[in-house]
């Protein structure tokens, strides 16, 4: 079996995603099989893996130029490899892999992956209802659509996709040794936020909720700024630290040091950030948005608030002392350690694929589309 993966972008969730399941992939079907077209740009962004693996492009805006130079490499690279599955990562890639081959019944089987629905966020109806169009038509060319939440499966199900075309594969991160702990001498509860500093991610949210409360928790920032109203110029406030960018080793470290990690997003396809704090021990509170609902469990390993409410926020994080914040985490590690893991990830993706190229095999490629048709 060999696996071409495809990626518009890697940074993010998807080069955080391509790092926990490339290695694993080699390791199953030989490194010579496995192949990950990615932006040069973005190849840092993928950790931990062996560079012969990759295969990268010079990623251009989202113009019609960017488009051609994409569509370019991806013929590239499929006629290069000869892969018998390719596996496109979020809405860009998966939308031109399907344009440029799904209506062709190709030699090989297509997966993908939207990590997150386009259509699942927040702008305007109109603008919304076209991308749920746009995968609706093309979700036929795809012989596997991978979710990576049950929320996903639901709105896949509500726009109208065919069940028997989806997976819900759960993401996972893989285990590590347990991190030292930063240095962080605070009697107030400790409060971690990693993210972009963007409307997305809520971060105005936060800076209201903790500005009352400022004797009682103590606030670190590992991210940075984008531009946008959340952004807006806010007083000096001692009560928050701007770490600005981290490593994942120097993200472990503050996960280990905070009692609390905060994920106040307006919307979020899984929420990653709420894993690395689990497998770290950390309490979790989270908006009840997309498949943060799904890994956050209310009052055991955190809390649920509704998003874009300050107050509902403020509250949470006043709730509990240090002790049961700390034994919610340990609630949380145990819950990662059942249902979030790389490997149980990588084995339940091993098994689309195997399913996938088995259909291959059963079926000539010209009767597969009428198969699923």
């Amino acid at each position: 079996m060999k696996i071409l993966h495809l990626a518009e972008s890697a940074k993010g969730g998807v080069g955080t995603y391509l790092a926990e399941i490339l290695g694993d992939q080699a390791r199953r079907y030989g490194s010579d099989n496995v192949r990950a077209l990615i932006p040069s740009q973005h190849a840092a962004h993928v950790t931990g893996v062996d560079r012969r693996l990759l295969v990268t492009w010079r990623r251009q805006n989202r113009s019609a130029l960017g488009v051609f130079r994409l569509a370019s490499a991806i013929r590239q690279q499929i006629a290069r490899f000869k892969p018998t599955i390719v596996h496109a990562h979020s809405s860009f890639a998966g939308g031109v892999l399907r344009l440029l081959y799904g209506w062709r019944s190709p030699p090989f089987r297509i997966v993908y992956c939207p990590h997150g629905w386009a259509f699942d966020r927040q702008s305007t109806g109109l603008k919304n209802r076209l991308i749920e169009s746009i995968e609706r038509n093309l979700a036929p060319s795809a012989d596997r659509i991978v979710l990576i939440s049950n929320h996903e499966r639901l709105e896949a199900l509500r726009i109208g996709i065919d069940p028997e075309r989806l997976a819900v594969v759960l993401n996972g991160i893989d285990d590590q040794p347990a991190a030292r702990s930063a240095r962080w001498d605070d009697h107030r509860i400790r409060v971690l936020f990693v993210g972009r500093l963007d409307s997305q991610k809520g971060f105005d949210t936060l800076l209201d909720a903790v500005d009352p409360i400022r004797d009682r928790v103590s606030v670190r920032v590992i991210g940075k700024a984008v531009a946008g109203p959340a952004t807006a110029p806010r007083p000096h406030s001692s009560q928050v630290e701007y770490l600005g960018w981290r490593s994942l080793s120097e993200v472990a470290t503050e996960i280990a040091a905070a009692d609390v990690v905060v994920i106040p997003s307006r919307w979020e396809g899984f929420g990653l950030v709420a894993l690395e704090a689990m497998r770290g021990g950390c309490a979790v509170v989270a908006s009840a948005v997309g498949g943060l609902r799904e890994i956050v469990v209310e009052n055991v390993t955190g809390h649920l608030v509704v998003p874009d409410n300050p107050e509902r926020l403020m509250t949470a994080l006043t709730l509990h002392d240090r002790a049961t914040w700390r034994a919610m985490g340990a609630a949380g590690r145990a819950r990662y350690e059942a249902m979030f893991t790389a490997r149980r990830m990588n084995d339940e993706l091993h098994a689309v694929y195997e399913e996938v190229a088995s259909l291959s095999v059963l079926l000539p490629a010209n009767l597969m589309t009428a198969a699923h048709a």
